[in-house]
């Protein structure tokens, strides 16, 4: 009875949280690349590891021309393994990552947060405090961006956001290995390297 509540109020949350958000899809193991769009795949390496009990973890992209904020997993629900490969179909344009959304497990349930991502900065140590003291000038804070073409596959590298600040890295070579043999109709060796900066 205490995982349905669990995944209920995980379920709850999320869809309270997400009313302006779309999210990406999966791509399935016979799939290749949808006309008009394009894939994006890579590693993550996440904050909490054990101690995340089971609750999803989501990263939220904005496309900087139309706004939309999309949504994707980064680590799914009822996994606690350290680092977790993404795939997933995406429309083209130029993207900024804006935060990492997590839950750290307790014995009474979990604490939801929305951690901010920017270039060089930790958002986890009194951010809201630093911005409201004037401290912080969010408008001089760099965001990671990225560009998709259409018809493309990008290899968007390692995430490491482990601890903050986040950082992230080329380790296509070990990535591509695991994934050849689970996505077959995908020539992972094609794929541009496209490192948010």
């Amino acid at each position: 009875m205490k995982r349905i509540i669990t995944v209920f109020l995980v379920f709850l949350s999320m869809q309270i949280n997400a009313q302006d958000l779309k999210h990406l899809n999966d791509v399935a193991s016979n799939d290749g690349i949808p006309r008009g769009k394009a894939i994006i795949y890579g590693n993550f390496i996440q904050r909490l590891g054990f101690s995340s009990g089971g609750f999803p973890q989501d990263i939220r992209l904005i496309n900087t021309e139309t706004k939309e904020v999309f949504s994707f997993r980064v680590k799914p629900t009822f996994k606690s393994s350290k680092e977790n490969i993404f795939i997933y179909t995406i429309e083209p344009g130029n993207y900024a990552i804006l935060n990492y959304w997590w839950t750290n497990s307790n014995w009474y349930g979990g604490k939801m947060y929305t951690e901010y991502i920017f270039k060089n900065t930790d958002t986890t140590d009194g951010f809201e405090d630093k911005v409201n003291a004037g401290l912080i000038n969010i408008d001089e804070l760099e965001r990671f961006t990225f560009k998709i073409t259409e018809n493309s596959l990008n290899y968007l590298g390692t995430w490491h956001f482990k601890t903050p600040p986040v950082s992230f890295t080329d380790d296509k070579v070990i990535l591509d290995k695991k994934m050849k043999d689970r996505y077959k109709a995908i020539d992972f060796s094609k794929a541009n390297l496209v490192i948010p900066n």
